[in-house]
């Protein structure tokens, strides 16, 4: 991968801002003069190519790049992103992230996959530069399971129940801001995966949210998780069948992780819920979508805290005005 930057596209944009640190503020411009754009360095490491911690910092230019032992600290004033070597976690501002390859080592530099750059991080860091505008005035909303698919059983009921619950409290909610919505179910009826995926591929100028509620063999099992579809030739976050690695990817993968690093920071900013972090896989439902999409876990049916929670109207309410207000902050930061 080569790329190069002109002055402006060397700031980290107050659109990134808006997604990863839930805050605003004016364009920020770079602390060193930009006399000429450099090209990114690649390093092979078993056949895959990476980009080393330092060429990273000078690209987005970060203020700092602090090294300690196997960790990486890149410190700009209002954001700041932290890797380890050996590690598939990357945070940014706080928000975990799940790369598809751990941090490599190599000569006392951390490097990261040129694929995980370009699919996660360049996004997440300048989601106004994803090659094309993304123009949407429409939601597909997926209340996930339904009839004799009840999905997880929780403490105080079946998943397919709030899934639904969550998905009405979302149309409303979306509506408010004026968006248009359509669901893949409003009643509690059984679709299958495919039929939600035709369903949404026929929904011009959208993008498709699944919503589902989480569970676990562990009651300690807690927090909140937003999946995107694996890109090609990667695997999913939580493993998987080793021929899955081979699988398409799909057209929309920056759109993808830019639409979760919104919903996902604005659900652990606003609601203090535990973060499991933003991960990669390939659900059925996300897999055939033609359309920015992402897949929200709202927390454990099965952890008798969570399911507290999850059982109050009012946490639901929060939770659907959070993920309206932080698709409003999506369609803003990517439909330039």
């Amino acid at each position: 991968m080569t790329a190069h930057l002109s002055s402006q596209a060397r700031s980290i944009t107050a659109r990134a801002l808006l997604i990863v640190a839930v805050v605003s503020c004016q364009v920020i411009p770079p602390t060193v003069p930009t006399a000429s754009a450099k090209e990114w360095q690649l390093v092979k490491i078993n056949g895959r190519d990476y980009i080393s911690d330092q060429n990273v910092r000078d690209f987005y230019r970060f203020d700092n790049l602090v090294k300690s032992g196997d960790e990486r600290l890149f410190k700009h004033r209002t954001l700041v992103m932290r890797w380890k070597t050996g590690s598939q976690a990357v945070h940014i501002n706080n928000i975990l992230f799940n790369l598809s390859y751990p941090i490599a080592e190599r000569g006392g530099k951390a490097l990261i996959s040129t694929i995980d750059l370009a699919k996660l991080v360049d996004p997440v860091l300048r989601p106004s530069y994803i090659k094309k505008p993304i123009r949407f005035n429409t939601v597909v909303i997926d209340a996930g399971h339904g009839a004799h698919d009840s999905g997880a059983k929780g403490i105080y009921g079946y998943e397919k129940n709030y899934n639904l619950d969550m998905s009405l409290r979302l149309k409303a909610a979306l509506e408010k801001r004026g968006f248009k919505t359509r669901m893949t179910r409003t009643t509690d009826t059984f679709l299958s995966l495919s039929q939600r995926v035709a369903f949404a591929n026929r929904v011009d100028n959208a993008i498709f949210i699944s919503i589902h509620f989480n569970s676990s063999g562990s009651r300690r099992a807690a927090g909140i998780e937003t999946y995107a579809l694996a890109p090609q030739s990667t695997s999913s976050t939580n493993g998987g069948s080793s021929w899955s690695s081979f699988l398409n990817g799909n057209v929309h993968d920056a759109e993808n992780i830019a639409l979760a690093t919104s919903v996902h920071a604005h659900v652990i900013h606003e609601l203090k819920s535990t973060d499991r972090g933003i991960k990669r896989a390939r659900f059925n439902v996300l897999r055939g979508i033609n359309k920015p999409a992402i897949l929200f876990e709202g927390g454990f049916v099965t952890n008798s805290t969570e399911a507290k929670r999850i059982k109050s109207e009012a946490y639901r309410d929060k939770l659907a005005d959070t993920i309206a207000n932080a698709v409003v902050k999506f369609q803003r930061a990517v439909g330039k």
